[in-house]
């Protein structure tokens, strides 16, 4: 308890210290009243104005940030828009463009196959001319060599041996 009761008495004197002089606090009293008025006439509305300016200024860039940012949201949002369209569209030319080209190839083989048909069909019709032209050869050289035997058997008189004897040396003679 005696703790205590130090304590106590070390701030009675403390504070008899302090208002021994009632004066002096009087006058520190007024001179803060006169202190606080003159802030508050001259300096109060300029401050506060300053401070309600910046505020409003905060605020606008606040505001404006906002619609910025919604803005670039709404911007972003058509830009994936017009992405995924044009991907869309970007798609479908692709496809078209391999529908084409499909149909073109399948068209440049239909072509080619006419075109190695008609060939083949030349080539029958050259062959059956060239089969015909030598079948004409070969009847032609038949005749002559028939021509040729009936005209030497004419001349001599020869019978069947000989005749086949020389029917096989007028062939020889003709085809080498």
């Amino acid at each position: 308890m005696d703790f205590f009761k130090e304590i106590v008495d070390q701030l009675m004197l403390e504070l008899e210290a302090v208002f021994s002089d009632w004066q002096m606090i009087v006058w520190q009293l007024l001179a803060t009243l006169v202190l606080i008025i003159v802030v508050r006439v001259f300096l109060w509305k300029p401050i506060t104005n300053f401070i309600e300016k910046k505020q409003e200024a905060l605020n606008k860039e606040l505001y404006d940030a906002k619609n910025e940012k919604e803005r670039l949201q709404q911007v972003k949002q058509e830009t994936l828009k017009e992405y995924e369209t044009v991907k869309i569209e970007a798609q479908d030319i692709k496809k078209a463009l391999q529908e084409e080209a499909q149909q073109e190839k399948e068209q440049i083989i239909a072509e080619a196959r006419l075109e190695a048909k008609r060939r083949l069909d030349q080539v029958e019709l050259d062959i059956q001319q060239e089969i015909r032209e030598s079948n004409e050869k070969i009847r032609n050289m038949i005749k002559d060599i028939a021509f040729d035997a009936a005209e030497k058997i004419l001349q001599h008189e020869i019978d069947g041996d000989t005749y086949e004897a020389m029917l096989d040396e007028i062939i020889d003679e003709s085809l080498y």
